[in-house]
């Protein structure tokens, strides 16, 4: 974050709100490097004792062929076998491990940019080193884990994503009621930016305008009158107008959506917005704490970050 005056995006994690809660169930910072997996399936094998949490879009987790609940904190012992199935619905899921996973960086970040042809991709046979604290030895005689049953989210084929109202929704003839009716996800879609096509807009002016800056989840619409929603990945600038900018929640979700998927969009005000994100960030916070208090029952404290979520809730 911050370095837009250099040219460089903000990047990472297309659903923030799902590798946050990855890391926060470990005891790590928000922003400690995990693993994202999209649209496909994880298998690898466990040479230390680990503590990690699987979260977004898959359900369920297979240890040694034992399966578990995601969205929860678990133990995986030395020599043990860890598979993450492929999800049916949505399409990005976070592993995180408890410590720090030792990969390249950039300006002290690991998230992958493909404008900066930096990142590093898990390949067959890889190995990754982690530094941490934890082994089964702080597990005692009693092997069973807290359950902290934080609510997995559902994606669904169809999804609404509220925003609030762009600098140029006068371009639309209509306004905002022009962006009423369903959008559908192309497959011309990655982490820079999700194409959207289904309904014929109506321009008062076609064509691009001054290129300038761009928030992420700015909704653009391009002379064709196609939709364009910029994710992480966004250049930091264009010149396609923008009529609508996703809230940050929608950003999460609409970084689940494959193509297919039917979208349809609720303009909201700022107020809203503001009060979606405050209630969540209180969701996670009151979960940190809940984390913090549990492993300082198994005498974990040493396991959590001194920058983990407890500790500025």
């Amino acid at each position: 974050m911050g370095l837009a005056d250099i040219g460089i995006s903000a990047n990472g994690a297309g659903d923030q709100s799902s590798a946050r809660l990855a890391n926060t169930l470990v005891g790590n910072a928000d922003g400690a490097a995990l693993i994202e997996i999209i649209a496909s399936e994880l298998m690898f094998t466990a040479h230390s004792d680990l503590l990690i949490a699987i979260t977004g879009a898959a359900k369920t987790v297979e240890i040694n062929s034992i399966s578990h609940n995601t969205h929860e904190t678990l133990v995986v012992l030395s020599g043990s076998t860890v598979f993450i199935p492929a999800p049916k619905s949505g399409q990005r899921t976070y592993l995180a491990i408890n410590g720090r996973i030792q990969a390249p960086a950039i300006l002290g970040s690991v998230g992958p940019d493909s404008l900066l042809d930096f990142g590093q991709r898990l390949v067959s046979g890889m190995k990754l080193e982690i530094e941490t604290q934890f082994d089964a030895g702080l597990m005692g005689s009693d092997f069973s884990l807290f359950r902290f049953n934080f609510p997995a989210p559902n994606y669904s084929s169809e999804i609404r994503l509220r925003a609030t109202v762009g600098p140029d929704v006068d371009r639309l003839r209509s306004g905002v009621a022009g962006l009423a009716g369903q959008f559908t996800v192309l497959p011309q879609s990655d982490h820079v930016g999700m194409r959207l096509s289904g309904v014929e807009l109506d321009l008062v002016v076609a064509g691009e305008i001054l290129s300038r800056g761009v928030p992420i989840g700015a909704i653009e619409i391009t002379p064709s009158g196609e939709l364009i929603i910029l994710l992480r990945g966004r250049l930091l600038t264009a010149g396609y107008p923008v009529v609508a900018v996703l809230t940050r929640s929608a950003i999460d979700q609409a970084s689940q959506a494959t193509p297919g998927t039917k979208i349809s969009l609720e303009v909201v005000s700022m107020e809203v917005a503001r009060r979606e994100l405050a209630e969540k960030e209180e969701a996670l916070g009151k979960l940190s704490l809940r984390v913090a208090q549990a492993f300082g029952t198994r005498g974990w404290n040493q396991l959590l970050s001194p920058d983990h979520a407890s500790f500025s809730y």
